[in-house]
């Protein structure tokens, strides 16, 4: 009888719990408000086999195609690139899309890993572009960009990579902790609870501020209010679950060896305090393949699309007129 009593009691607060979570879930959901992008340019849909994918395209016709890959963080989306698709539609035609999971595409509950995103990238240079491009990838998402360009060369000319962690020419497997991480954020509440805790406010503010930006003035209300609702849109959780769990983590070593292509690298000087120095890191990737080019920007740090945008829309509009022979 007492041992009934307890579970009873155990039960109800079990059940009171997950309840109270499962509305602070709902509230936090419904604050976030609706998503709509910023950036200028038709907007279309490509019908990916696992799901639509939302992206802006500007640009004369038939202008040299330029995509443009955002990188991974709370919030992300291509309105990262919002400082640069204006200018540099004026000599390219520019495609930027938002990555299955993030964004305006759909957000699926699936298990997402790294060669979902290479494969992403090969199908819509392939499908939408319809030819070879200059490809821009910021970040992590630099290895998909680097292994697609690998086994299809033909659809690319040329790529810049934005901040490419050094991590990413390192083997990694998730080991039981990283799958433990994974399953637990794609739980329906407990997981939303807590990836909710992630990328509230205070911590969108946080990761920028340390990471992102060197200079703090331009992590606004705005930016961070842009990043909350795009973080809190219904199905958010399932990628980032992949990302923190590294299932997202892709070795590219052999790849950008044997690459063929002309591939540019491009710091922020400030990225040092973020784990990335960009001497190091240039230096990394250099190792690997000696053609490899490397830039340093002054005065930014891991968002030095946003940061010294004009330098960078720039240095690629200075491949505008040039075609790369295969």
């Amino acid at each position: 009888m007492a041992f009934a009593k307890k579970l009873v009691a155990t039960t109800l607060i079990v059940g009171g719990t997950l309840g109270s979570l499962a509305l602070i879930n709902k509230v936090t959901e419904q604050m976030a408000g609706e998503l709509d992008t910023v950036l200028n340019g038709e907007e279309r849909r490509y019908p990916w086999k696992y799901g639509d994918i939302f992206y802006k395209v500007k640009g004369a016709q038939g202008a040299k195609p330029l995509v443009l890959i955002h990188g991974f963080g709370p919030g992300t989306s291509s309105y990262e690139w919002r400082k640069n698709i204006d200018a540099l539609s004026t000599q390219f035609r520019v495609f930027a899309l938002d990555l299955l999971g993030f964004g305006l595409s759909e957000r699926p509950p699936m298990d997402y890993d790294a060669e979902l995103y290479a494969d992403l990238l090969s199908d819509f240079i392939t499908e939408v572009v319809g030819t070879s491009a200059i490809v821009v990838a910021h970040g992590a998402t630099s290895a998909y960009a680097i292994v697609a360009a690998y086994r299809r060369p033909q659809l690319f000319e040329r790529l810049v990579l934005i901040s490419p962690p050094p991590a990413i020419l390192e083997e990694a497997y998730p080991g039981i902790s990283d799958a433990l991480v994974k399953r637990l954020l794609s739980l329906p509440i407990v997981g939303q609870f807590i990836y909710n805790l992630l990328t509230s406010r205070r911590a969108i503010r946080r990761f920028y501020d340390k990471q992102g930006y060197h200079n703090p003035g331009l992590v606004t209300d705005e930016l961070v209010e842009y990043l909350y609702t795009t973080a809190h849109q219904p199905g958010s959780r399932f990628a980032t679950a992949a990302l923190l769990g590294k299932y997202l983590h892709l070795d590219v070593l052999e790849p950008l060896a044997r690459l063929q292509m002309p591939v540019v690298t491009v710091w922020g000087r400030e990225s040092a305090g973020t784990g990335h120095d960009s001497a190091q890191a240039g230096a990394a990737f250099t190792r690997v393949n000696k053609q490899v080019e490397v830039y340093v920007f002054d005065k930014c740090r891991q968002h030095l699309q946003d940061e010294q945008a004009r330098q960078l829309n720039s240095l690629l509009g200075n491949y505008a007129g040039i075609t790369v022979k295969s």
